[in-house]
């Protein structure tokens, strides 16, 4: 091959490799454009009913609350259930927390709405002479069907050492998911964490 043909070929190969990297940056740019047009959307979850009752002035009952639920939805990207056995995670409706973070708040939050001589707190607050409830909930189901309920089936253990009272037991709750939006989840899982708090605070022993 001539020079001339050389210098034509290595021309030809700078043409091509350069309209490889204007075509790879046009698609990174595409790319980003389209993340960019999809803001993260966060939710929480609340205590039921929405308007708390007046504080306590004495907390009787010490609770140390532990709550355990599945890996599969303990992440920051909201789980929605799809027909058959395949779930949907949707990359841009996120909880505020983790999961089980915002679960455990709530629930704490639930028992002492129902209960006003109750704190939920860690052993930061034990007392001379009184021994907390230890109350551990383990959810072992936690799905949503969008446009329909959302369930949250759990086991529960109480053990209160000052009453020698160590109970069992179990639910599955669910609530209607009543809107169209993400949030009605959201509100759907607060109100089954609202009839769990019910059940517990109600085999809660009084001191």
């Amino acid at each position: 091959m001539t020079a001339h043909g050389f210098h034509k070929l290595a021309q030809a190969v700078r043409t091509a490799a350069r309209d490889i990297r204007m075509a790879t940056l046009a698609v990174c740019a595409v790319t980003v454009t389209a993340c960019a047009g999809q803001p993260d959307h966060f939710y929480a979850l609340s205590t039921m009913p929405e308007t708390p009752p007046p504080p306590a002035s004495v907390f009787a009952t010490h609770v140390i609350l532990s709550v355990s639920i599945p890996s599969l939805v303990d992440r920051r990207e909201m789980i929605v259930a799809a027909s058959g056995d395949r779930i949907l995670v949707l990359e841009h409706e996120r909880w505020a927390a983790p999961l089980a973070d915002l679960v455990t708040q709530t629930l704490a939050r639930d028992l002492e709405e129902r209960r006003t001589d109750v704190l939920v707190a860690d052993r930061s607050y034990d007392q001379a002479g009184v021994k907390p409830i230890h109350i551990q909930v383990d959810v072992v189901r936690m799905s949503a069907h969008q446009g329909g309920r959302a369930t949250l089936e759990s086991h529960w253990r109480i053990v209160d050492p000052a009453s020698q009272i160590d109970a069992i037991g179990g639910e599955t709750f669910s609530a209607p998911i009543e809107g169209d939006d993400y949030s009605a989840i959201a509100r759907a899982f607060s109100t089954c964490l609202a009839s769990l708090a019910d059940r517990l605070a109600g085999k809660l022993p009084s001191h």
